[in-house]
């Protein structure tokens, strides 16, 4: 699973260069846009686009890549409780703690993750 959001990953940084490259060529992209058949879309339409998916996919991935660490890979560091199991941390982070970006230093967590798929959880 840990490669799937490492090849997402680049993959978006890959089509992201690449927006930004013929993008940042200026005329050129502009007099090729206006060249393309009716009904593709154009470069500043693929732009938005390129821009829409990464604003909108980053904090999904980032989610899935912070629940997969606490939930999933029972060998990472990070590990917390499976789904289901309520995890009362008894300390606080520290930057050893690495699967969120900017934990608060100075707040006990305590850390549930649901899977709703079967049933609900009462």
């Amino acid at each position: 699973m840990k490669k799937k959001i490492v090849s997402g990953g680049l993959l978006a940084i890959a089509v992201t260069t690449a927006f930004i490259n013929v993008y940042a060529s200026g005329a050129d992209a502009v007099s090729n846009a206006e060249k393309m058949e009716k009904g593709k879309p154009g470069i500043l339409e693929t732009k938005t686009i390129a821009e829409e998916g990464f604003i909108y996919g980053l904090p999904i991935v980032m989610n899935y890549a912070v629940m997969y660490e606490y939930a999933v890979d029972r060998d990472s560091g990070q590990f917390k409780a499976p789904f289901n199991q309520i995890k009362n941390e008894a300390r606080v982070y520290t930057y050893r703690d690495t699967a969120i970006i900017t934990p608060n230093s100075d707040t006990p967590y305590s850390i549930l993750w649901l899977d709703l798929r079967a049933q609900p959880i009462v």
